[in-house]
């Protein structure tokens, strides 16, 4: 029963290498990372400047909501914070 459990623990471990073996094969080169960071939505400031505003506005909302019993979902225009142009 004891070699069972060892076998069966070596096992889990020759998968688990193979396994790493090919992510490590197929992942992207370090050229390929870079140039991957440097796409990235965060990499841009004006994209990254219309996120804060977003976030900025969205927890103002939460923290009115949190203070007060009304709905303050049904008095927003929701389209207008979808937008990066707002």
């Amino acid at each position: 029963m004891r070699s069972r459990g060892l076998a069966s623990g070596i096992w889990t471990l020759l998968v688990a290498a193979a396994a790493g073996v090919c992510w490590a094969a197929a992942g992207p080169t370090e050229q390929r990372r870079r140039q991957i960071v440097r796409h990235l939505p965060e990499s841009n400031k004006a994209h990254l400047e219309a996120s804060r505003k977003r976030n900025t506005l969205v927890m103002q909302i939460i923290e009115e909501s949190a203070h007060t019993e009304k709905n303050v979902a049904q008095k927003r225009d929701w389209n207008k914070f979808s937008r990066s142009d707002s």
